[in-house]
């Protein structure tokens, strides 16, 4: 391998040396997933009996369960242990410019992949989603800090797409040595945003955040000398050494050839999954033929009309038939998420037919036959849940609500701050 000026050719002092230690030890607990998982794993089973503690893992997603912190208060532990160990047995190594040059490229890799996978969700708008119909009926004061986050983000092409970008930009970067800093401080920058959307508003990827930002620090990390002559002290740096793995220029040749390849192979698939993911569930899917918000303005149940009062805990206010088949039901009384009715619905528009299904078993919960009865009134006739109900609504959609109809505009007069 030539050398890299990654760090200078002097011996390290005793902290640095002990700091990488304890670094590469955590990167290769925490990093390297199938190592950190099974050391954790295997200490939980033989301690949790002792301490009468249960921690199990679970599949929420949530990255910040009882289980991920647990286990990184081991991670940090064993490293510090390693790292003690290793001091104690390794007193003749001036350095390790050799453990740490593939640990770069580990990293570079690792951090890079994640970087491309963010980024293609926010290009290609598979993470956010505009808002769902339910959504914009759900007050703003009942919204979850994380709801309105991804209320905030998937309304916008613009910035979404835009901090995707970022991330992807910072990912490239990172896959070549001699652009390796500037994507870490992309990188670093991309994720430090994320980390306190992350804390600011309550998203349960706090800790892969932070752990991502710490990888880019790092990186940075290994060229602050350099960075610090530019940026602060005003002084020339001279260019870096050669960074190639290998001596013959056939080799590296060879191996930027196949990077090349795998490169342009993985961001092609990522495109074509995420553009795939798009058409199926994302904004441009196909919407189901009943899609809308119907506003309930007469119900009537076992002939017994119901008036529409707040309090009324059994007459229904909206039916939204949403996208991906999903419904909901609002009563008189509904304000938060939990007091909704879910299911899915089933439309046969040749028969005027529509039937809710249940969430957990698809089973039949309500069939009505529909009719219009002018350009934007609807009537619904049927049984839900052994009922007899009637409903005389008015059907709207997202284009009927500000947030959705008020667009960009160059010129403002005034603010329109509503």
């Amino acid at each position: 391998m030539n050398n890299s000026n990654t760090l200078s050719q002097a011996p390290w002092n005793g902290f640095t040396k002990f700091l990488f230690r304890f670094f590469f030890a955590y990167c290769t607990f925490s990093i390297l997933p199938i190592i950190g998982n099974t050391l954790f794993n295997i200490t939980n089973e033989l301690i949790s009996p002792l301490l009468d503690i249960e921690i199990v893992r679970h599949l929420s997603g949530s990255g910040d369960t009882l289980y991920d912190y647990s286990k990184l208060a081991f991670i940090l532990i064993l490293a510090l242990i390693v790292a003690l160990i290793w001091t104690l047995i390794d007193r003749k190594s001036k350095e390790y410019k050799l453990i740490l040059y593939w640990q770069e490229t580990y990293i570079r890799y690792y951090l890079g992949a994640f970087m491309l996978v963010y980024g293609f969700s926010k290009v290609i708008k598979t993470q956010f989603g505009y808002p769902s119909l339910s959504a914009l009926l759900s007050p703003l004061g009942n919204k979850s800090p994380m709801g309105l986050a991804w209320t905030f983000m998937g309304y916008s092409d613009t910035y979404t797409i835009f901090s995707g970008l970022c991330e992807v930009a910072g990912g490239l970067l990172l896959m070549y040595r001699k652009t390796r800093t500037l994507g870490a401080v992309v990188c670093f920058g991309v994720m430090l945003n994320v980390f306190l959307m992350n804390m600011s508003y309550d998203i349960p990827v706090k800790l892969f955040s932070f752990e991502l930002l710490l990888l880019s620090a790092f990186l940075i990390g290994l060229d602050y000398k350099r960075l610090a002559n530019v940026f602060i002290l005003n002084k020339p740096v001279s260019a870096q050494l050669n960074r190639n793995p290998f001596k013959p220029k056939w080799a590296n040749l060879t191996t930027q050839i196949l990077k090349g390849i795998a490169i342009i192979a993985a961001v092609s698939l990522m495109i074509y999954r995420g553009v795939e993911s798009q058409v199926q569930y994302g904004d441009i899917a196909p919407k189901p033929p009943m899609y809308g918000i119907y506003e309930v303005e007469n119900f009537i149940i076992n002939n017994d009309t119901l008036p529409p009062m707040l309090t009324d805990t059994i007459r229904w206010r909206y039916v939204v038939l949403d996208k991906w088949d999903s419904g909901n039901i609002f009563k008189m009384h509904t304000k938060g998420y939990n007091s909704r009715i879910y299911f899915r619905s089933k439309a046969d528009t040749i028969n005027k037919h529509i039937s809710f299904l249940s969430y957990k078993d698809s089973t039949e919960i309500g069939k009505f036959k529909y009719y219009k009865t002018d350009s934007i009134h609807y009537a619904f006739e049927g049984i839900y849940k052994n009922d007899t109900i009637k409903l005389n609504t008015l059907r709207t959609d997202e284009n009927d609500y500000l947030l959705m109809n008020r667009g960009f505009h160059w010129i403002n007069e005034y603010p329109y701050n509503r």
